[in-house]
């Protein structure tokens, strides 16, 4: 397997139609999450905009370089990060590159110390992530609801404690 790279989401042409590419590879991601599946060049930028305003930080995942992965992260000062999307595109999936990507950023994360990684996970479809991650060493803590577009979902937020 090639080199992955996380680069920042500049929000040029080029990235956002890498972005909306990936996103709309996931169908049934995009169905389960914002209740519709496919997403427009609107969606992809109204994202940045709200991440930015949020203070998450938006990349595009690289495997030399082809567009392979979205990530979306907030890096907190009290030390805890929060990876609020990891996806890869769909023909990219099930071969060990999500594995690789998670380990890649939780490098990143444990370099710029972090202690612990949050995600939410929304679990109120079959099949769902929560097997993933509990193999990269995550342990879920509580139920919350999440609201993403027009769609509601019940998550399951989940913790790795990452501290040397």
């Amino acid at each position: 397997m090639e080199k992955m790279i996380i680069r920042k989401n500049t929000g040029n042409e080029a990235d956002i139609d890498a972005a909306l590419n990936i996103y709309n590879s996931n169908k049934d991601f995009l169905l389960h999450h914002i209740g519709r599946d496919s997403v427009d060049r609107g969606f992809i930028t109204n994202e940045l905009h709200e991440m930015k305003d949020h203070g998450f930080i938006s990349n595009i995942v690289y495997d030399e370089e082809n567009p392979v992965g979205v990530l979306d992260y907030m890096l907190q000062k009290d030390g805890s990060a929060y990876l609020s999307l990891m996806m890869l595109d769909f023909k990219y999936q099930k071969a060990g590159r999500g594995k690789s990507l998670f380990r890649l950023f939780e490098n990143q994360m444990i370099n710029a110390g972090a202690k612990t990684i949050r995600i939410d996970v929304v679990n109120d479809h079959e099949p769902n992530v929560i097997p993933f991650w509990e193999k990269m060493g995550f342990e879920g803590k509580e139920q919350q609801e999440l609201t993403w577009g027009d769609k509601t979902s019940r998550v399951l937020v989940m913790i790795k404690n990452i501290e040397n």
